[in-house]
């Protein structure tokens, strides 16, 4: 039987500094996310990050968390759901979808043991990030494959899907959603920013594609919505340290669209597969807020900002996505 485990970041089991201390200390300790020497960035993390980061953050996970619980795990249970159907009705047979997180829970580890728990003996594992960098699909490339040779030794029938920016039909449910949420008023005052959570400039150089397919990705959504690429810019976000990162930067990005007029802003983040605190605070709040404080200096009356939410459990991403799987089968 055919099992598909999908892969994400994470996220605490609870909005609370004691749930997100564990979860942020598994995240930071990664040497594909932070790769100074564990001499020098251990101390820093647990004396001075862990201590306090988790009071700061705390507040917005509370703000996303839902009765329910969280956003974050609800459409990522979903998106299992979803592509187990499709995935099952293309292959007319029985498919087990599950999740495995990288930080957190459920682990990879755990979404592992339940594929071979359900009967699966081909399993391809699937990290719902449409670009390839080392510190998302490449970490859970490190840690399935880890995880593989200890829960079966020797055993080849499996397979890793690295990157789906190009699967057939993806850039097409990337372009619907745009629309869905907004229609241009009128060109070139108005503007799509296509953003991506940045990465340091070293990974590049150390052959990472990352930034070379997310531009690779907003050249293709502008083609297909049909916009010259003039009106859709690419930048970045999220940079958390001194490193030398990937630039431009959203809000400085922002702030000069306003100072050069353009009224009619929507922003896009190709690279989270499901939204979390970072799009549903630093983008769709935190950007948006400074956008409009940008327009209101240069005097833009009518500004407006619109977040485009990520595909989460979107038909068509879905589709392109169970096509994609079920060709390994």
């Amino acid at each position: 039987m055919l099992g598909i485990l999908l892969m994400n970041t994470g996220t605490p089991d609870d909005p609370t500094p004691e749930a997100i201390r564990p979860y942020l200390k598994e995240f930071l300790s990664d040497r594909n996310v932070v790769d100074m020497p564990a001499f020098l960035w251990q101390p820093i993390l647990n004396l001075f990050v862990l201590p306090n980061r988790p009071k700061k953050t705390a507040a917005r996970y509370q703000a996303f968390w839902t009765p329910q619980g969280s956003p974050f795990m609800l459409e990522s249970q979903k998106q299992c759901e979803e592509l187990e159907r499709r995935i099952g009705e293309l292959l007319g047979e029985t498919v087990a979808v599950r999740l495995g997180m990288r930080y957190g829970n459920p682990s990879i580890e755990a979404g592992l043991h339940e594929l071979r728990d359900a009967g699966a003996d081909c399993i391809v594992g699937l990290p719902l990030y449409p670009q390839h960098t080392r510190a998302c699909a490449g970490t859970c490339h490190e840690e399935f494959c880890r995880q593989m040779g200890r829960i079966a030794p020797g055993d080849d029938q499996w397979t890793f899907i690295d990157e789906y920016w190009n699967a057939p039909g993806y850039i097409e449910a990337l372009a619907k959603s745009v629309l869905r949420s907004w229609l241009p008023r009128a060109l070139p005052s108005s503007k799509l920013v296509v953003s991506f959570h940045s990465v340091p400039i070293s990974f590049a150089k150390r052959g990472d594609t990352y930034v070379e397919t997310t531009r690779k990705t907003a050249e293709r959504l502008a083609g297909v919505l049909g916009m010259d690429d003039e009106d859709v810019l690419v930048t970045y976000q999220s940079r958390f340290d001194n490193r030398k990162w990937q630039g431009p930067m959203l809000v400085p990005e922002l702030e000069r669209l306003a100072c050069d007029g353009v009224d009619d802003v929507a922003v896009v983040c190709p690279g989270f597969a499901v939204d979390c605190i970072e799009t549903s605070f630093e983008v769709a709040e935190e950007a948006a807020d400074a956008y409009y404080a940008a327009a209101r200096a240069a005097g833009l009356a009518d500004a407006h900002f619109t977040y485009i939410p990520a595909l989460g459990a979107d038909d068509a991403c879905m589709d392109a996505l169970a096509h994609l799987v079920a060709r390994y089968s």
